[in-house]
């Protein structure tokens, strides 16, 4: 697979500012290639008998919010435009925010007919107090309403998704709203075989730098 497979880095940076993550110190705002770029990388790889391309970002739904009013583009004009180039058969997508999957960008790519039913949504947890105290843009309701559009958009999809586990100040009642809304999804995959579904967890780690890590240092001195 891999000899007609290629990854595509469309985009770099994040303005999210998790309360758990460096990425935004680390690697910046967000910079997104520019569409005509992006085609004459997937026009070569094509060239040379690539099929699929998969496109990446460290985050990947905020691609083109930095430019101009003028030249704006989307993850779905991008998408449209990478599934005209020649040769390309296949598209597949790195990790999405809940908040992307709306009725327009299901169905701008469906319509192309080109897109791996496969998505891996940003959860990180169920709990809305939880997700408040990470900094998150969405609670847990916009999440299983994501999941559910994706089942009414796709036969049968591939959805996975992943979990901070022992968040700092997560009380058992929260994680178990977690639990609850995993089982929920659950209950909405069973329309379907469910097979391609999985959850991948880890324990919180509070890493240097972070807006945690700070809250963290200055909770010990207080």
């Amino acid at each position: 697979a891999e000899h007609v497979r290629a990854y595509i880095k469309v985009q770099d940076g994040c303005n999210q500012f998790c309360t758990y993550c460096i990425i935004p110190f680390a690697r910046g705002r967000v910079r997104s290639r520019k569409i005509a770029d992006v085609l004459r990388e997937v026009e070569t790889l094509a060239s040379k008998g690539y099929k699929e391309v998969v496109l990446t970002g460290i985050h990947l739904s905020s691609y083109g919010v930095d430019f101009s009013k003028e030249e704006r583009e989307s993850l779905l004009s991008l998408i449209q435009a990478v599934s005209k180039v020649e040769g390309i058969q296949r598209i597949r997508l790195g990790s999405l925010e809940p908040r992307i999957i709306t009725e327009e960008f299901l169905e701008g790519i469906v319509a192309t007919g080109k897109v791996c039913p496969h998505f891996h949504l940003s959860l990180q947890s169920g709990c809305d107090t939880v997700l408040k105290r990470m900094n998150r843009k969405y609670d847990s309701e916009r999440y299983y309403e994501s999941v559910k559009c994706l089942r009414g958009y796709f036969e049968d999809p591939g959805i996975t998704t992943d979990l901070i586990v022992g968040f700092p100040g997560e009380t058992e009642s929260e994680a178990m709203e977690t639990v609850a809304l995993v089982e929920k999804e659950a209950d909405v995959a069973a329309g379907t075989s469910g097979r391609n579904s999985a959850v991948v967890h880890a324990g919180f780690n509070n890493r240097p730098g972070s807006l945690m890590a700070q809250l963290c240092v200055e909770g010990n001195q207080g």
